[in-house]
């Protein structure tokens, strides 16, 4: 039981330290203001439209989540741990507006609750930007857009990568979870019936694993999670050629809909799967 107990307290300080490092790191960004074309071309890369939750996490003087709802029609909330920026955001709001459509909080992001947004937005430091990455891809909705101004998410690759005023933004989808076994039919082109089986494991929007057609398995090639949609390819062979086919499907919680062949003469018809 003592030992027990200790084991309980070094796991406890662990995640302290853990926490008060990720603290540490925040409170040392910056502050360096994103120039204003640079702010629109993000918001423009991540389709921001009404309707829209932007969070910008490190939002400084506001100017982000303000031109969100001013320009774009939606409603913003900017995350900061220094109060002067705090103060001269809200009073930036209060003169563009929008003070109605936009909030701020004082605090650290690391802490904030994610799940309301639709949209972020990050200007902050590489490291920051990894250590943020999992609870991004916790918190968030699939499909949830978030671009990074000037620096990247280390391995996970960029779906867009875009220079604006001497200036680079990224942009990334976070991925549905794939991982696992789904199991389908799907009816292919000559009126024919196909019974599928697909493993899968996942690291960030990469997906590995093997897709098994009547007792033969294949392992899957440039396979993919871009938000809710999974795409793989296969080589097989077809009436004795080698071909290779396209498989894309739309991951909805614990479904995979739309399962569907897609190479060009070889449509398959689309089935749903469970895991």
């Amino acid at each position: 039981m003592q030992y027990a107990r200790k084991w309980s307290f070094f796991v406890v300080a662990l995640f302290a330290a853990a926490a008060a490092a990720a603290s540490a790191l925040a409170r040392d960004v910056p502050y360096v203001p994103t120039p204003e074309p640079v702010v629109r071309a993000m918001l423009q890369l991540a389709k921001v439209s009404k309707g829209d939750m932007v969070y910008d996490l490190g939002s400084g003087d506001g100017r982000i989540v303000i031109m969100a709802a001013r320009e774009f029609g939606a409603r913003g909330v900017g995350v900061e741990i220094d109060p002067q920026r705090i103060a001269e955001a809200r009073a930036n709001a209060r003169r563009a507006g929008v003070g109605d459509r936009v909030r701020f909080i004082e605090g650290d992001l690391f802490q904030v609750d994610l799940r309301p947004a639709s949209v972020v937005t990050l200007y902050l430091l590489p490291d920051v930007n990894l250590r943020l990455r999992p609870k991004l891809m916790k918190e968030l909705r699939p499909g949830t857009p978030v671009v990074s101004h000037s620096f990247d998410m280390g391995d996970w690759e960029p779906e867009v990568q875009r220079t604006v005023n001497g200036a680079t933004i990224y942009l990334w989808h976070i991925p549905a979870r794939a991982s696992g076994v789904w199991q389908y039919r799907i009816r292919t082109a000559n009126g024919g019936e196909e019974r599928h089986r697909l493993d899968l494991t996942q690291d960030l929007d990469r997906i590995r694993g093997t897709l098994t057609i009547g007792g033969e398995s294949f392992a899957i090639a440039d396979g993919r999670v871009r938000g809710e949609r999974l795409s793989f390819a296969i080589e097989r062979s077809v009436n004795g050629a080698a071909v290779t086919q396209r498989f894309e499907g739309r991951i909805s919680g614990e479904r995979l809909a739309e399962m569907a062949i897609v190479d060009p003469g070889m449509p398959g018809q689309r089935r749903a799967a469970t895991r």
